[in-house]
């Protein structure tokens, strides 16, 4: 459950920061949104070109997204007992200056706004944070940065790939009962249900008291928390709201002044 009785802390860095019809666009784009290892074909020049142009508009400050065209089959390392990787050429680099507070988290969110922009065009990516080359990568990276995660992305074989989503029952992410809280909320955690992870392992806990939806992860300054966060911002992006951190300085709390009934 939120602790109501806990008080809140300063508001995380990325409130306020992304505009509603960048979320709006966003969250239409989650039921599109998978993780893709085998690709057709190369984003074209329109769609490249725009995803450059989004790349400055969706990273957080202290967070840069760069392309690159090529190199994507030589940066990969496959996995045993994990799908090859098909047709990989461009990939985008998730960079973030050290030292950062919240670096990792802004990461995962800015990576993770991105992939979106890419479903939203009818592409699709895979966010990698270990098992590619960094070397190879290291012709986006400026001075005081460092690479936070890796995207390979272009036209998924399998259009349809989002079908084969496997993700955890909401039930299973909930302190209480899901089924007893507003529409806004309940909506916000089956956005964040769609999010990806490491190992899809989806390691988040949800609660709802008052008005406060909680959320806390294994490692709050993570990639994983960071993408969970967009999908969750996303959902609520029409709503006037307000992020805060609770007392323990991990637990993100989203309040809304949203009054609807139990779902």
């Amino acid at each position: 459950m939120a602790d109501q009785g806990a008080g809140r802390a300063a508001a995380p860095p990325f409130e306020g920061f992304y505009q509603r019809p960048q979320l709006k666009r966003w969250l239409d784009a989650l039921p599109r949104r998978f993780s893709c290892r085998a690709f057709s074909a190369p984003a074209d020049l329109s769609q490249y070109s725009a995803l450059e142009y989004a790349a400055g508009r969706a990273a957080l400050p202290g967070v840069r997204l760069a392309l690159s065209p090529r190199g994507a089959r030589e940066l990969v390392v496959s996995m045993p007992l994990f799908p090859r990787f098909e047709g990989l050429q461009a990939f985008a680099a998730v960079l973030v200056k050290p030292g950062l507070k919240w670096g990792r988290l802004c990461a995962g969110m800015s990576g993770e706004a991105l992939a979106l922009e890419m479903a939203a065009m009818g592409l699709s990516g895979c966010f990698m944070t270990g098992n590619y080359r960094r070397d190879l990568a290291r012709g986006l990276v400026k001075e005081g940065e460092e690479i936070a995660a890796v995207i390979p992305f272009g036209v998924p074989k399998d259009p349809e790939g989002a079908r084969g989503r496997k993700r955890k029952p909401l039930a299973a992410f909930c302190a209480d009962d899901p089924a007893k809280w507003p529409h806004w909320a309940y909506k916000a955690a089956e956005a964040m249900r769609s999010a990806p992870s490491a190992m899809n392992r989806q390691p988040w806990r949800l609660g709802f008291s008052g008005s406060t939806l909680s959320f806390s992860g294994n490692k709050p300054d993570s990639v994983d928390s960071g993408i969970a966060l967009l999908h969750l911002e996303c959902a609520a992006g029409s709503l006037p709201r307000a992020w805060s951190l609770a007392r323990d300085g991990k637990t993100f709390l989203l309040r809304t002044e949203e009054t609807d009934e139990p779902v």
